[in-house]
Order: C-alpha cells, then sequence, then structure tokens
C-alpha cells in the first residue's frame, strides 16, 4: 500500500520487518501516524505509538507488540511467509524509489542474515558489483532490475526456480 507517496506497510508486515531489522524503532510512530491519516489502523495502542517519542525504543518495542495483540493480527512464523514480506516490501519500495543498487543489497543482507530465504541469486549480484568484478556496472544493473520486475510482477521468481 502506499500512503502520501510513499510505500506504507500495515501493521503485520511492520511487525515483521521490525523483527527482520528492516524498520527501526524510530520508524514506528511515524508508520503509525500514516496508518491513522490513510484510516488503516486505529486503536488505542496505535495513536499511543504514532504520539510516542521515537528516542524511546523500550516504550515503542512495547507499543508495536501491543497494537498487534489489540488488533487481532496473526504474525507469520514460516520462513516462506516472512521472506514475501521483506521480498514484497523491498520490491515496492524499489519501484517508489527505483534505487537497484539499495534493492540488490537489501536483499542480500537479507539472505546473508537469514540463509533459510534462500536469495543466493541476490547475494551473488551483490558480491560481484562490490567486487567490480564480472560484469559491468551497466549490465548488472540491468540484470538486476530484470529480477526485480519478474518479482515484481508475480511471475515465477528465481526464489521458485
Amino acid at each position: 500500500m502506499q500512503s502520501d507517496g510513499r510505500v506504507l506497510p500495515d501493521l503485520r508486515e511492520t511487525f515483521v520487518l521490525y523483527r527482520l531489522g528492516f524498520v527501526r524503532t524510530d520508524d514506528l510512530p511515524d508508520l503509525a501516524a500514516r496508518w491513522l491519516a490513510a484510516d488503516v489502523e486505529d486503536g488505542d495502542s496505535v495513536r499511543l505509538l504514532a504520539g510516542n517519542d521515537p528516542h524511546d525504543p523500550a516504550m515503542l518495542d512495547t507499543l508495536i507488540g501491543d497494537s498487534v495483540s489489540e488488533a487481532g493480527v496473526i504474525i507469520p512464523s514460516d520462513s516462506t511467509n516472512l521472506r514475501d514480506i521483506a521480498v514484497d516490501w523491498v520490491t515496492s519500495t524499489w519501484r517508489h524509489t527505483d534505487d537497484t543498487r539499495w534493492a540488490v543489497s537489501t536483499l542480500a543482507r537479507l539472505g546473508e542474515t537469514y540463509p533459510g530465504f534462500d536469495l543466493g541469486l541476490w547475494i551473488g549480484l551483490d558480491d560481484e558489483w562490490n567486487g567490480e568484478w564480472g560484469r559491468l556496472d551497466p549490465d548488472l544493473k540491468a540484470a538486476a532490475k530484470n529480477e526485480l520486475n519478474y518479482f515484481t510482477h508475480g511471475g515465477a521468481t528465481a526464489l521458485d526456480s
């Protein structure tokens, strides 16, 4: 989903992205405020989260957990659903920013941190890009964009092969 022209993960996605380390604690009040403005979530804990000090990580951690509980959101625990949420967030952000290098490095970091997510393609592209070996930069960027477009448009992805 998008709100004010930026990618807006819902509460479930935000909680997963937060636990995976892709949403920082100090981002949570802004996301909660955007949910309220977009009429996506409107619980007491979400309102408290939106108004809380972004420099109070312990309270923000408590409030995001309370928001999930209050809304009755079911958080997935299997690696396939967690991976899909993270990959969807990366590709949605990439569509908005067109920052291919960021998308590749983010997916590679995700694959290195969570080997069960099977994101070796992105680790390889990132290594090639960082090492400045193999293909030239424009060719790497074109290959990465091709793979990201494939993910974005819901075809059988490199993850499925």
